[in-house]
């Protein structure tokens, strides 16, 4: 499984701007694919000589107590982000091959195989009437917590929450994955946080009752599909190695249960 490049370079540079637009701000982190790439890249590619899959989607939550929201709709409004099909979703179209930011009169009637949807969803701790957002109980527990950690993407610094919540809410997004291509690409994530970010991973998930649950049903739904069988091909190259993604797999959720 791979994203079309082209498609997660637009994600890429879209997502650069927005950082750029926003400067860092404790109310906002990222969260999804390009967290889980900025937090275990490095890890990865040193391990494997390989980079990290790179994201499609952009996914950031935010803090809607306070003013930040009103500062947060300016911004994705500035950058050209619409409402999209749901109310935490917005879109942004491009031109595939120049990369031209279209507007919806723009890209109407034009062919779908010459454009680029940028999508960004965006989870919050509560409702807000700036934005729209999706209330995310964990999201709401990561903020009340400061669950976050910094770091730096291509220089601009971010939030991420900390290895332990970032793995909960992929195995949420996992276990209510929209297509059969999102939960293969949460199942990488899952996969890499596992073993490219902190060795106290398991340990951090273990201190609460409902963390280790949580994490347990994500990895038993992981060993009961084709994951393996996509890790193995997305992340090394090769299918064949299903075998060992599943022990590795298997000694994780004996650890977190034990």
């Amino acid at each position: 499984m791979s994203y079309d490049p082209s498609e997660t370079e637009a994600s890429r540079r879209i997502l650069l701007e927005l950082l750029d637009e926003l400067g860092f701000s404790r109310d906002f982190g990222l969260v999804g694919g390009w967290a889980v790439h900025s937090l275990i890249g490095g890890n990865f590619l040193r391990a494997t000589g390989r980079e990290f899959l790179r994201s499609r989607d952009i996914d950031v939550f935010i803090n809607c107590a306070g003013s930040f929201p009103r500062v947060f709709s300016g911004a994705i409004r500035r950058i050209g982000f619409v409402p999209g099909e749901h109310r935490f979703r917005y879109t942004l179209v491009l031109d595939r091959e120049s990369m031209k930011k279209l507007s919806e009169e723009e890209a109407r009637g034009r062919p779908v195989f010459s454009l680029i949807h940028v999508f960004l969803d965006v989870l919050g701790n509560r409702e807000s009437g700036e934005v729209g957002v999706w209330p995310n109980g964990i999201v709401a527990e990561i903020l009340r917590r400061g669950a976050t950690r910094p770091l730096f993407m291509e220089g601009r610094k971010v939030q991420v929450p900390t290895e332990d919540f970032l793995f909960l809410l992929k195995v949420d997004s996992f276990l209510k994955g929209e297509t059969r291509e999102k939960r293969m690409k949460d199942a990488c994530d899952l996969y890499g946080l596992l073993f490219y970010s902190s060795p106290r991973i398991l340990e951090l998930l273990k201190e609460e009752g409902w963390k280790a649950g949580m994490a347990s049903r994500g990895l038993r739904a992981l060993l009961e599909e084709e994951a393996p069988e996509f890790i193995g091909e997305a992340l090394f190259g090769d299918r064949f190695k299903a075998g060992l993604v599943r022990r590795n797999l298997l000694r994780q959720l004996e650890v977190l249960e034990r």
